[in-house]
């Protein structure tokens, strides 16, 4: 007997032992299935995020990681979501013969299951895992009617400096040609395209023909300032006639009024030239603080005489109307601007928006680099292309062509150094996006560097969609086709992919 009872006493032992152990391996089995089955779930959840991010296709790194969380939290709102990251990348892939661009998206998170019972982790409330899946979503970008903008460098150093087997600004007539032709054919019609290109070559200034003289055109707006407490316009000066004189005019009659222009009142003569004088000393002194080697200063854009914030917000409104405005440039016109202003018997003007190519090969290259005027203008130039005729159909049809500013420069801004960033700063580049708001997409503004880095300036990356250098002239054509190709695109159709395939 009383073996019988020791043995039944360790038979008790050992049942409940069994039985710890049996609820344990049972409890973990739940817990294990529970937790594939989240895992399942999140994994799940991740390819409808995948999906979304792709449909959505932001620039905005946190705008796609924002979506991805929230898709997350919706699906399984029971989970602790960490961190959520979203990872993009570009490329190409022929798809039925045509080179289509996609941008990719993959959704990777961290997220906190909850313990049960302590056996995933004694030491915290959850524990955390790297969860991701095997899917990827491509939005690929489907080509539309496109309205292009060649925002083209036409500064002398385009023209001096040799990039392979020609000068830059030879191969840039040469691929705008190219690209021109293609976007244009028979073939693009065809297949129901109408295509429309514009192009505004620049140096300090872009060019016009107004009343049958050829123009240097400035789009800025300008401080008025005073002159013995007399307001002076700068608008109100007439930069035309002046231009005929030289600066030995402009300073004698500063001094006296008796040896001022007789078409205008002596009072009225010596207040202009009092503010030319000071517009000129203002370039000298800009022009110097940026240690710029050179004899000339004598141009009328001087930063301290631009109004940044009223450029900015009448970008919109073309300035060609005020004739008294723009200098004639051509070189009998233009005694007493400096070498390097605008133009002097190169030809170059502004092409507006055409189904025809344009006609670029007879303009020449020379002057300084002022890009805000070539920027400002395409943006005018794309936003004059809308209809004239307001009905419905042929807005609706506006509102869904592709819009797009190629800017093609082979330098930095000379030889005033700081008005093209303070204008982005003032929020430029998004006032004009704004404008083209009620579009299908927002203008995509391309840079392309010729010889260049321009994806180190700072100002370029604070405008730009998308920069690239090219550092070989036999790229250049490429290149410009990448850009315009997904300048050209819709958001296009979105597809889930299994990544490991």
């Amino acid at each position: 007997m009383k073996n019988f009872k020791r043995q039944k006493g360790v038979a008790v032992i050992i049942v409940a032992l069994s039985m710890v152990a049996i609820g344990g391996m049972a409890q973990l089995t739940i817990e294990g299935g529970r937790m594939i089955q989240e895992r399942d779930r999140l994994a799940d959840a991740t390819e409808a995020a995948t999906l979304a991010v792709a449909i959505a296709n932001s620039d905005e790194q946190h705008v796609s990681d924002e979506l991805a969380r929230k898709y997350l939290e919706n699906y399984l709102p029971n989970i602790d979501i960490g961190d959520v990251q979203v990872t993009r990348t570009e490329g190409k892939e022929e798809i039925d013969g045509n080179q289509l661009y996609y941008v990719q998206y993959e959704v990777g998170a961290d997220v906190g299951f909850e313990r049960q019972m302590g056996f995933i982790d004694s030491s915290s409330d959850s524990s955390s895992y790297k969860v991701g899946n095997d899917a990827m979503a491509r939005t690929y970008m489907l080509p539309s009617d496109l309205d292009l903008v060649f925002v083209a460098d036409f500064s002398g150093s385009m023209a001096v400096n040799k990039w392979g087997d020609k000068y830059r600004i030879d191969h840039l007539k040469e691929q705008v040609g190219i690209i021109s032709k293609d976007l244009l054919s028979s073939g693009a019609t065809n297949a129901g395209y109408a295509h429309r290109i514009g192009f505004v070559p620049f140096n300090m200034r872009t060019q016009e023909k107004l009343n049958d003289q050829m123009r240097c055109v400035t789009e800025l707006e300008y401080v008025t300032k005073s002159v013995n407490g007399v307001s002076v316009p700068y608008g109100d000066i007439n930069w035309v006639q002046w231009g005929a004189h030289s600066w030995n005019d402009v300073t004698k009659c500063y001094s006296s009024g008796s040896k001022c222009p007789s078409y205008l009142t002596q009072e009225d003569a010596q207040r202009q030239a009092a503010i030319i004088r000071d517009v000129f000393y203002e370039s000298k002194y800009e022009i110097e603080a940026e240690n710029i080697k050179t004899d000339y200063y004598r141009y009328p854009d001087p930063k301290s005489y631009v109004d940044i914030k009223k450029t900015v917000a009448n970008w919109r409104i073309s300035k060609t109307e005020n004739l008294n405005l723009h200098p004639r440039s051509n070189s009998n016109g233009t005694e007493l601007y400096d070498t390097g202003f605008c133009n002097t018997n190169s030809g170059f003007y502004t092409l507006p928006l055409s189904l025809e190519a344009p006609n670029i090969q007879n303009m020449e290259a020379s002057g300084w680099t002022s890009v805000y005027q070539g920027l400002i203008r395409g943006a005018q130039l794309l936003a004059d292309g809308r209809p004239t005729v307001e009905n419905e159909e042929a807005l609706e049809d506006y509102y869904k062509r592709a819009q797009m500013l190629l800017i093609l420069s082979d330098g930095e801004e000379k030889p005033f150094t700081q008005t093209f960033s303070e204008l982005v700063n003032a929020g430029l580049c998004d006032k004009i996006r704004k404008h083209f708001e009620d579009h299908d997409r927002l203008p995509y503004i391309g840079v392309i560097g010729i010889d260049f880095e321009a994806s180190a300036e700072k100002t370029f990356e604070d405008c730009a969609d998308e920069i690239i250098d090219v550092d070989d002239s036999k790229k250049l054509l490429e290149k410009i086709q990448e850009l315009i190709q997904k300048g050209a695109a819709t958001n296009g159709v979105s597809r889930l992919y299994d990544k490991n395939l």
